[in-house]
This record gives structure tokens, sequence and C-alpha cells, in this order.
């Protein structure tokens, strides 16, 4: 059984409705689901490393019944912040489980060189704006930045630098739902990636929440929906 991999456009503006260059940090929780079944929990944070610095870090936990067959996966992207733009350092995706060795990897990224090294030592060009796919949600802030009800038509392609190439993301305000999850019920605003013909992404950010995630789905073709949404108002941890 498959664990919801996260994707860029997952946690994409999770750190609220600031400006990158004013981000707050969080801690949050959610259910993991597919389908009625629920697969376990997940983590979503975001701490300051250093002036500027931030380390942002998603653990997916799934339960007993599932962890033989999935593993745990976590993923860590730390990234600085220069005159409002997002510049990735280091990020690394990892699963444990059956088959994991293969997926697992991590990126380096050199401002000077502009330059990405992987875990293997393999060297690419690093293309300009390219961020981490767990950080690009701070890039992708001004896409609902400030939207109020009723919503308006919004698009945004993303550069991503993954595990072995690059990838472009483009990602559209596409409607309003009234939502529950174990956090409560929202008005939401839906987003979703829409140049991807393999599967189907969306996601729902809540403006009276600060424009904070609260449920996320992803399906290919006729598979169950899998997903996760929040299970209780997100914190500020302590300092």
């Amino acid at each position: 059984m498959r664990l919801i991999r996260l994707l860029p456009v997952v946690l994409l503006l999770f750190a609220g409705a600031a400006q990158a260059d004013r981000l707050e940090p969080f801690s949050a929780d959610f259910r993991l689901y597919r389908g009625d079944t629920t697969l376990g929990s997940a983590t979503l944070s975001l701490v300051k490393d250093a002036d500027n610095c931030f380390v942002h870090s998603y653990t997916a936990k799934p339960s007993w019944l599932f962890r033989w067959a999935t593993g745990s996966i976590t993923e860590r992207s730390e990234f600085c912040v220069n005159d409002g733009r997002i510049t990735p350092r280091f990020f690394r995706y990892h699963r444990s489980g059956v088959g994991a060795d293969d997926e697992n990897f991590s990126l380096t990224f050199d401002a000077q060189q502009q330059t990405i090294t992987d875990h293997n030592g393999v060297e690419r060009a690093w293309e300009d704006g390219a961020v981490d796919r767990l950080a690009v949600q701070l890039e992708a802030l001004r896409l609902v930045e400030g939207m109020s009800f009723p919503v308006e038509e919004r698009r945004l392609n993303v550069t991503v630098a993954d595990d072995d190439r690059t990838k472009q993301y483009t990602l559209a305000v596409t409607g309003e739902d009234t939502i529950s999850v174990p956090a409560g019920t929202f008005r939401t605003i839906r987003v979703e990636r829409i140049n991807d013909p393999k599967k189907t992404t969306r996601f729902w950010v809540a403006p009276e929440l600060g424009y904070r995630l609260v449920q996320v789905e992803q399906q290919r073709k006729d598979d169950p929906v899998i997903g996760f949404s929040l299970k209780s108002l997100p914190t500020t941890p302590a300092p």
C-alpha cells in the first residue's frame, strides 16, 4: 500500500499568508487516510534555524497495521530567505520499510556555483529560481495571499528540483468549498495542480486560519483517494 508521498503542492501555503521574509514557525498534526481507511498520522513543522534561515520538516507515521508495508516518511528542507526569495540549502527524503533504499535521496544546493549535488555525488545545474519540493509552498504564498470570497482565478508556475531532475508545476485556484476535518469545519479555497495528466492533486486552504492548509487529496485514475486532513489547530513551537 502506498503511503502518501508529499509533492510540493501538498504543503503549499501552510506557512500562512505571510511574505517569505516574515515566516512564522508552526507545528500541526494530520490524519492520513486512503479512501475511508485511516493509515496513520503526520506532522508538519517550520522552525527558525538562524537569522533568515529555517528548517521545514514533514513526518508521516503509519499505524501499526500498515507499518510493515509502508514504513515512515520524513522530508527535511533547509533554506534561507534573501530579499524575499527562498534559497534552498539542503533537502532530504527518507522512507523506512520494504523497498525504501531505491527511493531515499538528498540534495545539496550550492548558491555560489549554482549547482545541485545529490547523495551519490552527481552534480547538475541549478536552474534559476528552482526550489526543493518541500520549500516550494513558500514561493507560492502569493497565489492565495489576501484572497477573499468569492475567489478569483489565479495561476502560478513553480520550478522544482527533485531527486534526479527538475520539474515544472502549474498551480491554479479552482474554486471554494466548505469542508469538515477533525479540527473543525472551514470555508476554504481549493487549489489544484493542473499540468499532471497522471494524477489529480487538490488541497484546501482556510483564510480564517491565516491561509493554512486543512486538507489534501491525491488520486491516480480510479484508485482510492489518498490524503490527509488537519487533526487540530496549528500551534507555535516554543523558541
